[in-house]
């Protein structure tokens, strides 16, 4: 009975701190998230003016071989108006994306939301475009801006139709931006959790391996991919040798490239031999042999 208290004392120190993991888990999602809200913004505001830099430029190069005329900064203001109120709704596009992502899964319930942010963005859109349009002719031309003419419809179907395609683009760049944020959330979870508990987190197909450290021997890079060799088998892990190599030395293993393509577990090195022109040949505890280059020869020797 004495024990009582310790245990539920400890039982609930656990879920404090599966809750505090949890809340930190969460936390850094959302950090990410900002980040590549952020970043995706970014890319998209400086893609904007490239845009308007061309697009102007080329339009004032056909008005001039052409022999037309045009008000001063013609091109400028009318393709700037367009940039512009873009730029200011880029990131309520981000932001949607981010919300309703158009993945495997989730495409149906997110769809219906799309279509509703691509109505209501080609409908601001136009219609900012077109009150700076009219305030910038009125007040530097002098006269009025005429945009819907004689079948407005058609310029709404014309522009809604350019909109289409920079929606949907804005929509690849914010999944493309996310996609490299949380793949970055991995690799610091996986250091801090090798830091905390000295065990490797391993991303293979569509599983995550939690495997003790002292368990590694050595891994060998496939393309975009590391084939982890451990004391008690073998798995094919999504990571790079420089990702692996950092999350061990997290773990306290010291670990050591011994070959472009290879990372070696030096505490479970048994032989080293050479076979010629600087390079040797490395025999592992478990029997496994591995090529060492002399390029990496004085990491291997390093005590």
């Amino acid at each position: 009975m004495a024990d009582a208290p310790l245990a539920a004392g400890w039982r609930l120190g656990e879920h404090r701190g599966m809750t505090d993991t949890l809340t930190s888990d969460h936390s850094r999602a959302r950090d990410a998230e900002r980040r590549a809200l952020w970043l995706a913004c970014q890319f998209a505001w400086l893609s904007l003016i490239a845009f308007w830099v061309i697009a102007s430029m080329s339009i004032d190069t056909e008005f001039a071989r052409d022999g037309r005329d045009a008000p001063p900064f013609f091109a400028w203001v009318t393709e700037g108006s367009s940039i512009i109120m873009t730029a200011i709704l880029v990131p309520a596009i981000m932001w949607l994306g981010l919300r309703a992502p158009l993945e495997p899964g989730r495409w149906l319930t997110s769809l219906p939301w799309h279509l509703l942010g691509f109505l209501a963005y080609t409908g601001l859109h136009v219609l900012g475009m077109v009150l700076i349009r009219e305030g910038v002719w009125a007040f530097a031309y002098g006269s009025d801006y005429e945009f819907f003419h004689d079948a407005p419809w058609r310029e709404i179907v014309y522009e809604a139709r350019k909109d289409i395609g920079t929606y949907a683009g804005y929509q690849i760049i914010i999944a493309v931006s996310l996609a490299l944020q949380m793949r970055r959330l991995e690799v610091e979870v996986a250091r801090a959790e090798a830091r905390r508990s000295h065990r490797l987190t391993l991303k293979c197909g569509g599983r995550t391996l939690r495997i003790a450290a002292d368990e590694f021997r050595a891994a060998q890079a496939a393309g975009n991919y590391v084939e982890v060799r451990l004391a008690g088998g073998e798995h094919l892990a999504r990571s790079t040798l420089t990702e692996l190599e950092k999350q061990l030395a997290e773990a306290g293993i010291d670990a050591v490239r011994v070959h472009r393509s290879w990372l070696v577990n030096r505490d479970a090195i048994r032989e080293i031999a050479p076979t010629g022109e600087g390079d040797v040949a490395i025999t592992l505890d478990t029997g496994t042999q591995i090529p060492g280059s002399r390029r990496y020869r004085d990491r291997l020797e390093a005590a």
